[in-house]
């Protein structure tokens, strides 16, 4: 009796993670899919995927901004129901970290929560599709391609300037900002982010690759405007940039 009720117990939990535990679905979650672009996150997370059928495995990261922090190469292994992945990560020993569950935002968005409390991972994440951005190239508004700085106005405690790129809803540049008393210069930041309407949502990185403030750039009239989204000492909180 014993026996019996140990193989019916072990069918059961053998099919919590399993796909045979599903009907056959289609290759919603094949691909590679990261955060970068996504500047309220509190970090970046990558997956790369593959589906057979309703069996989803793959490798995941997630590095930190907070606190500096690197999960290391996770195995990621599941499945799918009903247009949603379920999946489990597990670190490089083969040992469980956290559970979570996955879905299609639109076309090129996933979207992941983590079921479990780990703080390897993230609590939610919306990841893109390589070379796609949120919101694709169809409502991007405004085109941010170019060289601007806020030389010229008086009332500036420094100088901002920006050199960029957009493609289709992704942008990305350097920027650079020096203090009129010459008590500061940033250096080189690396500049990366996404075109929403006529907003570009930006975050930037100093040459270690680390995160030093977000911000918004939007028309100001015939110009452009910077606006910092966070409180770092590195940046100007507003400027006016020309052309």
């Amino acid at each position: 009796m014993i026996s019996k009720v140990f193989i019916i117990t072990t069918v059961i939990l053998s099919g919590v993670f399993s796909p045979s535990a599903t009907a056959q679905a289609g290759k919603l979650f094949a691909g590679k899919f990261s955060s970068e672009g996504d500047v309220t996150a509190s970090g970046i997370m990558t997956m790369e995927l593959s589906q057979t059928g309703a069996k989803i495995e793959g490798v995941s990261n997630y590095q930190s901004t907070a606190d500096d922090s690197d999960s290391g190469m996770l195995s990621v292994n599941g499945y799918v129901k009903n247009n949603i992945g379920y999946i489990r990560f597990r670190d490089q020993r083969g040992n469980v970290v956290a559970d979570g569950n996955i879905s299609l935002k639109d076309t090129t968005t996933l979207y992941f929560k983590q079921t479990t409390t780990s703080s390897i991972l993230p609590s939610v994440a919306y990841l893109y599709g390589k070379g796609k951005y949120p919101d694709t190239a169809s409502i991007s508004e405004k085109s941010y391609t170019g060289s601007y700085s806020n030389e010229g106005d008086t009332t500036a405690k420094g100088i901002i300037s920006f050199d960029m790129s957009q493609s289709g809803s992704k942008i990305e540049g350097t920027a650079n900002y020096k203090a009129n008393n010459d008590q500061l210069d940033t250096g080189i930041l690396s500049v990366n982010g996404y075109v929403k309407g006529d907003t570009a949502y930006i975050r930037f990185r100093d040459q270690k690759g680390q995160t030093v403030a977000d911000g918004i750039l939007y028309p100001s009239g015939s110009n452009t405007a910077f606006k910092q989204t966070t409180s770092s000492n590195l940046l100007p909180k507003e400027a006016v940039l020309y052309r």
